[in-house]
């Protein structure tokens, strides 16, 4: 077993070295290569998008041009693939620890997320997920852990409000896919509501099954106006498609990665009475977005998500954390994150002591005409105890 890790951990390096121009950097002609890591199922269309993402930052910081102790500084992308899964995902921090990468813009999961983090943080290497929104990443205690979206339990605020103040559901049910991500934002969400008449039923799917309909029959037509579902993006399609078939009335808020071009594709028109939440504010409105997007059609020839932006402005405040130290140093550039207040497409990233984003952002959006149309923004903050969304009191101060 051993000989097959260091054979796994080898193929690694190579594959992700093989040909790559950060080995080729040669002092003759006085420039450095500082290498930008990027980690996540490379084969995944939405964490490829994040992968462009950073990657058209790293174009950009390049053309901008930027010269450290005398050496003109040339950024560049190392991808890995850690397959979605917790195991390579260990193989993967190492790799990139031993590549000696300025940072790493990842994982993509939370699961894998969470395993990387102590890697990086052994090495001093800071990390920044511009994905991954389970609480106990940033709770492990790692001044090198980083989020550049808010967490579950931020959106979990905004969604509950949404679903009382603006929807006026009653009765609502919570399905959760039984993963990690899905299983904890379900029950964040169900901790919002303090009248128990409020969520009348609570179940699970398996996360390798597609079949919804045991649980969207175990109530009656007209029993739920709401269906909440934590989960990932393929068992949204098959509960989306479920729903038309079984031809249930109740609106569905979904979570995780929907709102973007991929999803609608999958689902095939099947959006009607479809809410779901993505990270920051309504990026399109942004300035900056339009020459964001010719440029990136230009040089990948597919759509942006709300994850290639996250991404992008992960890769930012990194890059800008590493001007302002001034320094390759791994703890120089840590520092100089936990004090970085930079201006993204998604909003302000600035952290607080646990690596957590200070004010973050969330944008409900619905399906109308086959686009993700914005609806509501929602700036949270952060309390010490949840107010009563049931009745629309405030139980206690928002810090």
């Amino acid at each position: 077993m051993k000989k097959l890790r260091r054979l796994f951990l080898a193929v690694l390096i190579h594959s992700a070295f093989s040909g790559s121009p950060a080995l080729a950097a040669s002092a003759a002609d006085n420039t450095q290569t500082v290498l930008i890591g990027f980690a996540g199922p490379l084969a995944w269309p939405l964490a490829q998008s994040g992968q462009y993402g950073v990657q058209l930052a790293i174009d950009e910081a390049n053309r901008a041009g930027y010269s450290m102790n005398g050496k003109k500084i040339v950024f560049k992308l190392l991808a890995m693939d850690d397959k979605a899964d917790v195991a390579v995902a260990g193989f993967v921090a190492k790799s990139m620890v031993t590549a000696g990468v300025a940072g790493v813009i990842g994982h993509w999961l939370s699961a894998p997320t969470i395993v990387a983090a102590p890697i990086y943080a052994a090495a001093g290497v800071p990390q920044i997920s511009a994905s991954a929104a389970a609480p106990e990443f940033t709770q492990q205690g790692y001044a090198t852990s980083f989020r550049a979206v808010g967490s579950s339990e931020d959106v979990a605020i905004a969604i509950a409000e949404f679903a009382t103040q603006e929807l006026k559901s009653k009765r609502i049910a919570i399905i959760d896919d039984t993963t990690a991500f899905g299983a904890r934002m379900a029950e964040l969400f169900a901790e919002q509501f303090r009248s128990p008449n409020q969520v009348v039923v609570r179940s699970t799917v398996s996360n390798k099954t597609s079949d919804f309909n045991a649980v969207l029959t175990q109530f009656t037509a007209g029993e739920v106006d709401l269906i909440f579902f934590g989960g990932y993006l393929r068992r949204s399609e098959d509960l989306v498609r479920a729903r038309q078939r079984l031809r249930v009335s109740a609106k569905l808020f979904l979570t995780g990665s929907v709102v973007n071009p991929i999803f609608l594709s999958m689902i095939q028109g099947a959006g009607d009475g479809l809410f779901a939440s993505a990270p920051g504010k309504h990026y399109e409105e942004h300035p900056q977005f339009k020459a964001l997007e010719k440029n990136f059609h230009a040089k990948f020839r597919t759509g942006i998500s709300v994850y290639t932006v996250s991404s992008y402005d992960a890769c930012n405040t990194l890059i800008a954390a590493i001007k302002k130290a001034n320094s390759l140093e791994p703890h120089r550039i840590v520092e100089e994150l936990h004090k970085i207040r930079h201006k993204g497409l998604l909003g302000t990233v600035a952290f607080d002591a646990n690596g957590n984003l200070q004010n973050p952002a969330f944008t409900v959006y619905r399906i109308q005409d086959q686009r993700w149309v914005p609806v509501k923004t929602y700036d949270v903050r952060r309390k010490s105890c949840a107010p009563d969304i049931g009745t629309g009191t405030a139980a206690c101060d928002r810090n």
